[in-house]
Formats: C-alpha cells, structure tokens, sequence
C-alpha cells in the first residue's frame, strides 16, 4: 500500500510539473544566467558588408556586359582599357573572395583564411598593376583582346 501511495504521489508532481511547463517558444535558454541589455553583444555596421556588398558584386557584374559590348562593337578605346581594367579586377577579386569564406572559413581554419585573403589581395593589386601598364606602356587590353579573337 506504501508503494502504492508513493508512485500515486510521485505521478501527481510530474502531472503538476508538465502542466506548468511553458511552450518551447517561451522557454529561456539558459535562463539562470541573468543579462542585461549592455551584456549583448552587437555587431558594428560595415558598409562593405551586407547589402552595400552585394550592391557593389552585382553593379560589377552588370557592368561588365556593356563595356565588353562596347568593346566589341565599337572597336579599341582607351576609356574601355580602363573600365576593363578596373571593373573585371574587382570581379574577380568579389567572386574569388566568396569562394574563400566558404572554403576556408575563418573559424575553422584560421591560418588558410588569412593565407588565402592575403594572396588573394597580393594578386588582385597585382592585376590592378599589371593591366595599368599593360594599358599604358602597350597596346591596351581591348586592342588585345580584338586580336586574340581575330587570330
């Protein structure tokens, strides 16, 4: 009979607890742990990031399409050697650098990221470089490409 009284007992407290739990959308987490408002920790705004750095990705991407027709219709100019030479640099740079945030994520590994973002800024300025000169100092980068086509 005691042990009767007690599983009785023991079933009405779990009964009683079940009852009073709240939804599991209302449940704290970590709820012994006491904030306040100055203990959250915020991100500061960064233009480059978000939606200003989608904006600059998809403005670079959609000028590419005119100067390249530009190009091909209306034959070498100095003003596409430059927009060429600016905007496919940047391109790339925005392209290459996504693939190495989700390839070689910083939280993982730490010394990649940084190798990786590293060479990848080395390269891009050195692009950036290179078809100055090669704008300035040669025939130019739309005479170029007009005949790497031809040939």
């Amino acid at each position: 009979m005691a042990l009767r009284l007690a599983s009785t007992s023991a079933f009405r407290s779990t009964t009683r607890l079940m009852m009073r739990q709240q939804p599991m959308g209302l449940v704290k987490i970590h709820s012994s742990v006491v904030q306040s408002n100055n203990a959250i920790a915020t991100h500061k705004p960064d233009r480059l990031h978000g939606s200003y750095h989608w904006d600059i990705e998809r403005a670079a991407s959609v000028a590419l399409v005119p100067i390249i027709a530009s190009q091909l219709a209306l034959g070498a100019s100095p003003v596409t050697d430059v927009l060429l030479g600016v905007v496919l640099p940047v391109h790339l740079h925005i392209g290459w650098d996504s693939c190495i945030t989700d390839y070689f994520n910083a939280r993982k590994s730490v010394i990649l990221n940084k190798l990786m973002t590293g060479t990848l800024w080395l390269t891009t300025t050195g692009v950036v470089i290179a078809s100055y000169q090669f704008n300035t100092n040669d025939i130019g980068l739309t005479a170029f490409i007009s005949k790497l086509w031809g040939a």
